[in-house]
């Protein structure tokens, strides 16, 4: 196996959105949409406008430059064995060696962008990696598939009310001519993050259209990100034209209209992401803050509910309430949350961090001075191991 990555959902703590993998993989359904679906789908209280086909972007995520195809060619030259081919080109692109001519890809999980321009940049988060690698891979007659891989629950802590919830693909190349949707055991994975990778997540292959949708979800979330609303609304409404089914898309667009205090808008998206996935918690966390946000305490409390085991499991969620305290004074309920989300996960300098600040305000030097050793031991995530390669399996 090599190594894993990212895709996005926005969250409230606030909101939460979600960033790339995808949701279980279901066949595009044509189906008219509903008045209000449409009129949400028209950006009209986004763009003053009717959205056009011409204004969508548009990327070819699997193009492949001369250069890009050289490298890829050059790459696997000395491979004797298909295997080693396979292996062959992912080492190169993570290899920072000039005298191998590798093309050194160091992980960052902010940007998503299409091959080319991860090729030329040297960044990639998980899709990028993973698009990146399959158009080369495809380029020089690797049969590379994208995979889905059902990760535990991971987030990323944006600022003090929005997470991003976590998802993540990488690269399956089958060594077996059986079912090419099904993991074999002689099947080999390739993946940016090895540390959050282990065979035995429930994985799929997923189609390049779904792929291309998540892209523009992610790139969508990023806009959002930076407050550009007209282009996360774009590429929502892109990712949406390429594969309506996701809950997690619908919950990304909810989450533009909140932005804007749109609020029935996010409503009608979030209520149509419950449709396609009644079991979807991003999707009930969001509603919960919606109708907070505008006084319908009833829904609220209904919503909070069903997801509150979910708020419950996120360190994120438990820090923001442990700054919350701290904010207030209330230092020893501030400590009992920091530590909550510190048994949750337990490599974040953060947390650690605001647990030293606490017993500071208490007067606990020792405690607080154990606290500053961890965050000093806390090194941050290295880019990318050195590249290995073995089979995996999935479960079924």
């Amino acid at each position: 196996m090599i190594s894993v990555c990212s895709i996005r959902t926005a969250v409230a703590l606030g909101l939460l959105f979600v960033l790339t993998g995808c949701a279980s993989v279901q066949p595009k359904v044509a189906q008219p949409y509903s008045v209000k679906i449409a009129d949400l789908l028209s950006g009209k209280g986004i763009l003053g406008h009717t959205v056009t086909d011409a204004e969508l972007p548009q990327y070819d995520l699997f193009y492949v430059s001369p250069e890009m195809e050289a490298f890829a060619k050059k790459a696997i030259h000395h491979g004797e064995t298909y295997f080693e081919k396979v292996k062959s080109l992912h080492v190169a692109l993570l290899s920072s060696s000039e005298a191998t001519g590798g093309r050194g890809i160091a992980y960052s999980a902010y940007f998503t962008e299409p091959p080319v321009v991860t090729f030329a940049e040297r960044r990639a988060n998980c899709l990028s990696f993973t698009l990146l690698y399959v158009a080369l891979a495809r380029s020089v007659g690797i049969n590379a598939q994208i995979n889905e891989v059902e990760i535990p629950p991971t987030w990323d802590l944006r600022n003090r009310k929005e997470m991003v919830f976590l998802r993540h693909v990488n690269v399956k190349v089958p060594m077996s001519r059986e079912n090419p949707n099904i993991l074999h055991n002689d099947d080999v994975v390739i993946d940016l993050e090895m540390d959050r990778y282990r065979s035995n997540y429930t994985q799929r292959n997923i189609s390049d259209e779904l792929a291309a949708a998540q892209f523009y979800s992610n790139r969508a979330m990023e806009y959002l990100e930076s407050g550009n609303l007209k282009d996360a609304f774009l590429s929502l409404r892109k990712s949406i034209s390429l594969n309506d089914q996701q809950s997690y898309i619908w919950s990304n667009l909810g989450a533009v209209y909140s932005r804007k205090l749109m609020w029935h808008e996010a409503e009608l998206a979030y209520l149509h992401g419950l449709e396609l996935n009644a079991e979807d918690l991003t999707v009930m966390n969001n509603l919960s803050y919606l109708y907070r946000q505008t006084g319908n305490n009833e829904l609220a409390a209904k919503y909070f509910k069903l997801a509150q085991h979910y708020r419950e499991s996120n360190p994120f969620y438990q820090y923001n309430l442990s700054l919350s305290a701290f904010d207030q004074g209330d230092y020893p309920a501030a400590l009992q949350f920091v530590m909550r989300a510190i048994d949750r996960e337990k490599n974040d300098s953060r947390f650690y961090d605001l647990a030293a600040s606490i017993y500071e305000k208490q007067g606990r030097d020792t405690k607080a001075e154990a606290m500053r050793k961890k965050v000093k031991k806390l090194k941050p995530m290295e880019p990318y191991k050195d590249p290995s390669m073995e089979t995996s399996s999935a479960n079924k």
